[in-house]
């Protein structure tokens, strides 16, 4: 890169970074505000919590299309300001003898704003980072703004129980408010990506068809991801192994790991082999998991699917962006990423359901098996079309 290519990498991966540790301050904090304070219960705490998740999805495809038609910069800057407005309800609460029930939609309004952002910062960056540093940056750009986001979230978590700690639910709400002012700072100077002007944009229906076969490749792959963080522990309690904490560590530096090499290897092999090589290592992970012969061999099989898991969406999302025009390009990643969200929700429950009639190793067949049929169809998408 450039160094003005490296100055925009770096400034837009900054913002997100701090704009998506606004998302980890208040996970640890708000359900035991809310169960514990205004005495809820555990089901109204764990429905504030999703209630983020929900806004996200289900504005995602709409984000996707304003970073299309009315700019990926100002679509993200609008992000980072619902994500500093996700702080101020917080501080009302905090402010304001409020009646419990008021509290309560206040934080319900917090989070939805915060599920706002993330689906506007999430698209919108990489929409933008592809529109001024073009796509032969595309596999750096959607590996690492996935990085930065996930690290975001992770480096915000425990800061947000110490300001809890420190100074309640105000303090969390103020910084909340405040780490986005310094993401517009870092992205406000930049240039707009716009999109070339077509009078016959295709619509959101006719993007989705394109973009079902990699989204389906997408979805399962984000199985093995599922059961890894709902089952891993209870799997390595269940054949009384120890350090079953320790295999959701090794699942998520694995994970890092597996982004950061994916940055270069999408760029550097041929089309198609970073899907399968990952597909590939998720399938044999899954399998060393579910055989489980022994804890170091689970481990490893922990430590594989992590990379795999991890290298699916950049490989696949890549390819998808190449064979498409511009200017549908944030509408197309959106609704790509959607899979993986639908795919998150549903297959811990989903899979849970086969727990007393296979066992925890069940699950993790079935996860493999989703593996194997990811590896043929991202294959079948990946074959270079004849003539």
């Amino acid at each position: 890169m450039t160094p003005a290519e490296k100055n925009i990498f770096f400034r837009i991966n900054l913002g997100a970074f701090l704009s998506f540790m606004v998302i980890g301050l208040p996970l640890p904090v708000l359900p035991l505000y809310v169960h514990q304070d205004l005495a809820y219960s555990a089901a109204v705490a764990g429905a504030c919590v999703g209630a983020h998740f929900l806004a996200t999805i289900l504005f995602r495809a709409k984000a996707g299309r304003l970073a299309d038609t009315w700019g990926a910069r100002r679509t993200v800057l609008c992000g980072y300001f619902f994500s500093a407005c996700s702080g101020l309800p917080y501080m009302l609460i905090a402010w304001l003898p409020l009646p419990d029930e008021l509290k309560l939609a206040l934080i319900l309004v917090s989070r939805i704003c915060l599920g706002i952002s993330q689906g506007m910062i999430g698209t919108g960056s990489i929409t933008w980072g592809i529109g001024l540093m073009g796509q032969r940056h595309a596999g750096k750009i959607l590996a690492w703004s996935g990085l930065t986001m996930y690290a975001g979230i992770g480096f915000g978590a425990p800061a947000g129980l110490a300001l809890w700690e420190t100074g309640g639910i105000f303090l969390t709400g103020a910084v909340c408010a405040l780490l986005p002012l310094f993401s517009i700072a870092a992205g406000f100077t930049l240039d707009e990506a716009l999109a070339r002007e077509s009078s016959r944009r295709p619509g959101t229906r006719n993007i989705l068809l394109k973009v079902l076969h990699p989204g389906i490749c997408l979805c399962l792959n984000g199985v093995g991801n599922a059961v890894i963080s709902a089952f891993i522990g209870l799997y390595f309690v269940s054949r009384d192994w120890g350090y079953a904490g320790l295999a959701l560590s090794v699942f998520g530096f694995s994970f890092v790991f597996g982004r950061m090499v994916s940055a270069g290897m999408v760029e550097r092999l041929k089309e198609g082999q970073p899907a399968r090589i990952a597909f590939l290592l998720e399938f044999s992970g899954l399998g060393l998991i579910a055989v489980g012969l022994h804890p170091a061999i689970s481990f490893a099989g922990v430590g594989l699917t992590g990379i795999g898991c991890s290298i699916v969406f950049p490989a696949l999302a890549v390819e998808l962006v190449r064979s498409l025009p511009r200017e549908i390009c944030g509408t197309a990643v959106s609704l790509f990423t959607i899979f993986q969200d639908i795919s998150y929700a549903l297959s811990g429950p989903l899979t849970g359901l086969l727990v007393p009639y296979f066992g925890y190793a069940g699950v993790f067949y079935v996860a493999a098996a989703c593996a194997a049929l990811g590896l043929v169809l991202s294959t079948a998408w990946s074959r270079p079309k004849p003539g």
